[in-house]
């Protein structure tokens, strides 16, 4: 399960029941002391594994690694020898400017070059395992010339990352631009997928917006369930809530549902 400021304390309870593993927001995290710094070496002790998911690294851009941030980020894989890391596959910034969004890369040739160049040097300074996340997205550019499985594939192959495969979010693309989302999984290279999101979303009628506010829809598990028998194996699986956070009892019952429902398959 995710690591959320409002269930630190559930965390450090001596009796509270703890996940398989979690994973962190990076940026609320790194270079912080008190009170989350107890959480996570809390978590390090009880040898929980802590997975760094960060939305500042912005892969579709030409910014520079050699920053402030990255020192940070380089430092907090280290100390808590996260067994990989993530990001997603968007741009956040440009030239040090954060847009405080992830917004759509292009899918062309020449924006594929510039990604696979920013992921080989992501790979070459951080000696940590490198995943990066599909996005849900609303909108579509006339200057794309790929498809998005497509597009991350050929990311896929042409380096050594790994892929943080987010099922509501290929079904919220579906819902809004009618991508087949079991197409989808049938095209995609699943041997590189090495964790998987799952969250809820808010259906507003005319648009689905993925607010990772709610429990997980049962089209999405139904897109889970067949993934799962693709991939014939389990996969480190997370649920993303981020937004009205329910009481943690609830978000952990989710988290095993998640298991059950792999297991289940298997």
């Amino acid at each position: 399960m995710g690591l959320r400021r409002s269930h630190f304390d559930d965390f450090l309870a001596p009796d509270t029941s703890l996940p398989d593993w979690v994973e962190v927001i990076s940026e609320n995290f790194m270079d912080y002391g008190g009170k989350p710094q107890r959480v996570l070496e809390h978590l390090k002790k009880k040898n929980i594994p802590i997975i760094s998911h960060g939305v500042g690294l912005s892969i579709g851009s030409l910014d520079s690694l050699e920053t402030d941030y990255s020192k940070y980020l380089e430092r907090f894989l280290s100390d808590y020898k996260c067994p990989w890391f993530s990001d997603h596959l968007c741009f956040s910034s440009t030239n040090t400017h954060q847009f405080h969004d992830l917004l759509p890369v292009l899918r062309t040739e020449e924006s594929l070059a510039e990604i696979v160049t920013k992921i080989t040097a992501i790979e070459k300074k951080f000696k940590t395992p490198f995943a990066f996340e599909n996005i849900s997205f609303y909108g579509e550019s006339s200057l794309n010339t790929m498809d998005e499985v497509d597009f991350i594939n050929k990311i896929l192959d042409q380096t050594n990352s790994y892929l943080l495969f987010d099922i509501n979010n290929i079904f919220v693309n579906y819902k809004n631009h009618g991508i087949d989302p079991q197409k989808y999984i049938d095209q995609l290279n699943t041997d590189k997928v090495i964790q998987i999101h799952l969250a809820g979303h808010w259906d507003r009628g005319d648009i689905i917006i993925d607010t990772h506010g709610d429990h997980v829809t049962d089209e999405v598990w139904e897109l889970y369930k067949y993934f799962i028998k693709k991939m014939k194996r389990e996969v480190s699986t997370l649920i993303e809530w981020d937004n009205d956070i329910p009481d943690y009892e609830v978000l952990l019952f989710e988290t095993l549902k998640a298991k059950e429902v792999a297991r289940s398959v298997l």
